[in-house]
């Protein structure tokens, strides 16, 4: 988990090559594309078809550990292996919202953001991909946390 979280670090910095293009320039490489994107790349479909699996296998393991998120942040330092896991499993969903967010950014540099993209869809949209959470239960601990922490003040 810890070469694919900086895997996908290497993967967001090399979208920073796209904006050394001026957005004329682009308009060639876009014409390679034809109806390809950064969402339909090979990479991002190995992404989607592995991530869910990883999520269920952890949240099989908490079960198995008669855990669940909060509780294995507040008293499952015990299970530093678990703790681990939940942090990397974050990481990746938060690299990949990276990714999306970058990509959106260079899509919106290059060919705008009121335009239709590769894929004959408005690149608007890429946008509201940002906030998609994968992992949505490692993020929702978080509110839950902070709300005992005020709790307990």
């Amino acid at each position: 988990m810890r070469r694919s979280v900086l895997a996908l670090d290497y993967v967001i910095a090399q979208l920073e090559m796209l904006e050394a293009l001026s957005p004329w320039e682009y308009q060639a490489i876009r014409k390679v594309l034809g109806h390809g994107s950064g969402f339909d790349s090979p990479g991002f479909r190995q992404i989607r078809r592995v991530t869910p699996p990883l999520g269920q296998a952890f949240a099989e393991k908490l079960r198995e550990a008669g855990l669940n998120v909060v509780s294995l942040y507040v008293e499952g330092r015990s299970q530093e292996d678990l703790y681990q896991l939940a942090e990397l499993l974050l990481s990746w969903d938060e690299r990949i919202g990276l990714w999306r967010m970058r990509h959106y950014l260079v899509v919106a540099r290059v060919i705008g953001d009121q335009v239709v993209g590769t894929q004959g869809t408005p690149v608007e949209l890429l946008g509201g991909l940002i906030k998609q959470r994968f992992y949505p239960e490692l993020w929702q601990a978080r509110n839950r946390l902070t709300e005992l922490a005020n709790e307990e003040a």
